[in-house]
């Protein structure tokens, strides 16, 4: 199941991916177009609400999934020996540094998440009512 979860969080932390997921609701648009069935086009956007949920939870539940025992492990509530105020300046510097990219990834997983899962959910229940606008070729 980890295997799984590592694979998971590689496709969501690509930059590729979201654009598969465009790419893929694209490349159904125009099959759908082809083919005069908007059907497909309209399944597309649950691939697309699935990717944005998943994109939701990587940072809150997949990577502290994968990260139990590290987490279990640091929460012991020892702070160290004192340190000098240098030191102390350096190291405080340092994880408010880490911390800071730490929350502009997760806000930025996070709203691309709900973006993907409102687009999603909007081309799932209402993909079908978009009209083919080719042109028929009998008439």
């Amino acid at each position: 199941m980890k295997s799984f979860y590592r694979l998971m969080l590689r496709a969501l932390n690509s930059g590729v991916s979201v654009f598969a997921v465009i790419a893929y609701c694209a490349v159904s648009f125009l099959l759908g177009q082809a083919a005069n069935d908007m059907n497909l086009f309209a399944a597309s956007g649950a691939v697309m609400t699935i990717f944005g949920l998943f994109s939701m939870i990587r940072f809150t539940t997949i990577e502290k999934y994968l990260q139990q025992e590290s987490i279990i492990a640091n929460s012991t509530g020892v702070t160290g020996p004192p340190l000098s105020s240098g030191e102390a300046a350096k190291i405080t510097k340092e994880n408010q540094d880490r911390a800071r990219l730490r929350l502009r990834q997760e806000l930025r997983s996070e709203i691309q998440g709900i973006l993907l899962s409102v687009a999603g959910t909007v081309i799932w229940a209402y993909g079908v009512y978009v009209p083919v606008f080719a042109s028929s070729a009998g008439t």
